[in-house]
């Protein structure tokens, strides 16, 4: 016997809502800084309007200060967001190094990211950023760092049928 579609629907959720963790948040300040000026650190070539960002040089350096452009950093994905207007968010690429940036987790944004943030006028706001792709990094801050990804079976193509034959096999050796 099959589970009704409505306690299937709850206990895919139920999995998902109880293995999920929260993604690490990271705060610092925010500035920006024009990308097309030259290659950035990881070695490529942006432009004002791409939404990048540079990171601090100090947490940059951590995972590998000898050749920046192997860094493991190199184009992950941050959400960003001013922490008094937590609403405008703006998703950029880690491609430089901040060299001026002061804290650890302060990132240099490019004018097309900034703007989605706060006005240029303002010249340095208070930010926090977190990964939005999984991080493999095993030291350093960022070790474990990003969105826990849900269970496989959350993630493939026809879980519920599978999911509805595993309970029904389980249902059927319950009756024996």
């Amino acid at each position: 016997m099959l589970p009704t579609p409505g306690l299937l629907s709850w206990s895919v959720l139920s999995v998902f809502v109880f293995t999920s963790q929260a993604a690490t948040v990271f705060n610092g300040e925010g500035t920006f800084y024009s990308p097309s000026v030259g290659f950035g650190s990881c070695g490529n070539q942006n432009s004002d309007s791409d939404l990048v960002a540079a990171l601090a040089q100090t947490t940059m350096r951590l995972y590998n200060p000898s050749n920046p452009n192997n860094n493991p950093l190199c184009g992950h994905k941050v959400k960003v967001w001013e922490t008094s207007k937590p609403s405008n968010t703006v998703t950029v690429a880690l491609m430089d190094t901040c060299p001026g940036c002061h804290g650890s987790f302060d990132l240099d944004l490019s004018p097309a990211a900034f703007n989605k943030l706060d006005n240029p006028d303002v010249g340095r706001i208070k930010i926090s950023w977190e990964f939005v792709d999984p991080v493999t990094l095993k030291t350093g801050p960022f070790a474990g760092a990003g969105p826990v990804p849900p269970p496989a079976k959350d993630r493939c193509a026809g879980c519920e049928h599978k999911m509805a034959m595993e309970s029904e096999a389980t249902q059927s050796r319950d009756e024996l």
